[in-house]
């Protein structure tokens, strides 16, 4: 009889694989081109305007390299690699609330009539970690609107230090309900969606941060670094920016704690607005023993309250 287990292997690598790739980008490109994306409806953003860097207030002159994390310099990012990596280990150790938005407007045109349709992408991305990961709560919803065409969907995902319970509600119907064994796939997944490395990595490779302000007091330990000026980035072409302006802060010990990024780009007469907001408040979680799906999870299918 054939094994269902390569099947069922794969069709999981798809959906974890997905996720991960969704946590960095929502919606549109800049040659028009549709992708799918998981997003949850929340009212539109305001607008990217062009600011001009921030003046600088207790910038370090001459500061020992030692005062900020790898990656990291007295003149700005050195090494975006480097960084990411010393915050995922640093969150990873660090129980808290990850917070994140995205919100994309725009005008798509249809290539093969060059019909222009508007649209709109908006996710919301929610997690809930203990310390090393030993459980957590991820739950994205989203709303992709073209015209009057609207899909919902959300994905949860919750798990402790042995299994993993999977849940997606697309369009009000329930289309995964599991519970499965936590393996390397989905650690490797965890690590990557629980610290939002992918979407703070398009941010830091977008702009030219440079450093405007360290406070290394007694009572805070913070490095902000400032960009205004759209360098590259898949989500758009440098030439096509007209406003940008994004905002990282973080600890020097590496931990990311906030994150806002707003660009605007014409093309082609059109208008697209992108904006991304990433916030992480380390404190005590409180998860279940036994993962749980939200009952308002649950409910957006029309599911019982029961897991």
């Amino acid at each position: 009889m054939p094994s269902t287990k390569q099947p069922y292997r794969a069709a999981l690598a798809v959906v974890l694989l997905v996720l991960v790739g969704l946590s960095g980008c929502a919606g549109v490109s800049d040659t028009g081109s549709p992708t799918q994306t998981a997003v949850e409806a929340t009212s539109p953003t305001s607008s990217a305007t062009q600011t001009p860097t921030a003046t600088p207030t207790a910038t370090p002159a001459g500061a020992e390299l030692d005062r900020f994390p790898a990656g990291l310099t007295d003149s700005g990012v050195r090494n975006v690699t480097q960084l990411l990596r010393t915050h995922k280990t640093a969150a990873i150790e660090t129980p808290g609330i990850l917070t994140q938005t995205t919100n994309r407007t725009g005008v798509l045109t249809q290539t093969t009539n060059r019909t222009l349709r508007n649209f709109s992408v908006v996710t919301s991305t929610r997690v809930a970690t203990d310390t090393n990961l030993t459980r957590i709560r991820y739950v994205t919803r989203g709303q992709r609107t073209i015209e009057n065409q609207v899909q919902n969907s959300t994905t949860a995902l919750a798990a402790n230090e042995t299994t993993v319970r999977q849940y997606t509600v697309r369009d009000g119907n329930s289309t995964l309900d599991n519970r499965r064994n936590r393996t390397t796939l989905f650690n490797r997944s965890f690590r990557t969606l629980s610290t939002a490395t992918s979407p703070l990595g398009g941010v830091l490779r977008h702009g030219n941060f440079s450093l405007i302000r360290v406070d290394d007091s007694e009572t805070n330990n913070t490095v902000t670094l400032r960009a205004d000026q759209y360098e590259s980035g898949k989500l758009f072409e440098a030439r096509n920016v007209v406003a940008y302006n994004a905002t990282v802060q973080m600890t020097t010990e590496g931990l990311i704690k906030s994150a806002t990024e707003r660009i605007v780009a014409k093309r082609n007469g059109t208008e697209n607005r992108y904006r991304f907001t990433y916030e992480f408040e380390p404190q005590s979680v409180d998860l279940p023993a036994v993962p749980q799906i939200p009952a308002d999870v649950r409910i957006e299918s029309g599911a019982s309250k029961k897991n």
